[in-house]
């Protein structure tokens, strides 16, 4: 399924979530939005990195693994990207 970043920043602009970079001994960190958990994805080098951000939802959890979470990382509103 493709992925839509401006409508997965609306959808879990409330939604907890975390973010796990997948190195040894990393913890998850959690975050209240996914905006607030992809911001601070990209500021730890999550672009360059293998990462996972979840969005914990009542009924399921959503996991973005890194090539999505690179999408979001591109997509994140505010952000002027270079070309």
């Amino acid at each position: 399924m493709a992925l839509d970043p401006e409508k997965a920043f609306l959808d879990y602009s409330a939604a907890d979530c975390s973010v796990q970079f997948w190195t040894a001994n990393a913890p998850a960190v959690q975050f209240t939005s996914l905006e607030a958990a992809v911001r601070f994805a990209k500021d730890h080098g999550g672009r360059w990195e293998e990462i996972e951000i979840t969005v914990h939802l009542p009924r399921e959890d959503i996991a973005f693994a890194t090539g999505k979470v690179h999408q979001l990382i591109d997509a994140l509103p505010g952000e002027v990207r270079k070309k």
